[in-house]
């Protein structure tokens, strides 16, 4: 299962005042405010953490059918290799274990998560909106498996979840958008689809 999230830096700043009362209590663990209070760059790490708290649930919530509902509190980030464009690490939710890669540029943050490490997941992000993003990711899919594009119609369940439908049926979920301010993205992974994909 695959989550993802984009943070537009910029408009975090304008928009989200992180240091006001309670915030940091409300949104994170005394292991995850230790992070930020002893970081060089807080404003940087706190837009890391929602990002990896934010792409965990979506995998999460896809891995169990839940209704959207983060409990922010309900989740423990762990940051296991960080440099200034990158990072890794876990989110644990409730004992479940997702695996997080996160790209850090001077305008966006984007972090991807997956249940199962190494499941080849790619993502793009997008200075466009969100319905181009979303006819790459289908564009992406059909070359993938060579299926027709016009075939290919993109539908959310009864949850709010995206997935791809053909001929009707229910084909490929292994993805995730997000958007924020100027920015949109995607994770998706293409391993072990083809079959389900051909035989729509």
């Amino acid at each position: 299962m695959i989550g993802n999230d984009v943070v537009d830096l910029k408009l975090a700043e304008r928009e989200s005042n992180w240091r006001r009362k309670g915030f940091l209590k409300k949104v994170f663990s005394p292991t995850e405010q230790a992070y930020i209070t002893t970081s060089t760059d807080q404003d940087r790490l706190v837009w890391l953490l929602w990002s990896m708290k934010e792409a965990a649930y979506k995998a999460h919530q896809r891995m169990f059918d839940l209704p959207r509902r983060l409990n922010w509190l309900a989740q423990e980030c762990r940051i296991s290799n960080m440099t200034s464009e990158t990072a890794s690490g876990t989110v644990d939710i409730k004992g479940n274990i997702y695996y997080t890669s996160s790209e850090i540029a001077s305008e966006y943050i984007h972090t991807s998560a997956e249940k199962f490490i190494d499941s080849g997941v790619k993502s793009g992000i997008f200075d466009a909106s969100s319905s181009e993003v979303k006819n790459e990711l289908i564009s992406k899919v059909a070359k993938q498996f060579e299926v027709n594009l016009i075939e290919l119609q993109l539908k959310k369940d009864e949850l709010g979840m995206p997935f791809l439908s053909r001929n009707n049926s229910k084909i490929f979920d292994s993805f995730s958008f997000s958007g924020h301010g100027r920015f949109n993205a995607y994770s998706l992974s293409l391993i072990n689809c083809e079959t389900a994909v051909k035989q729509s």
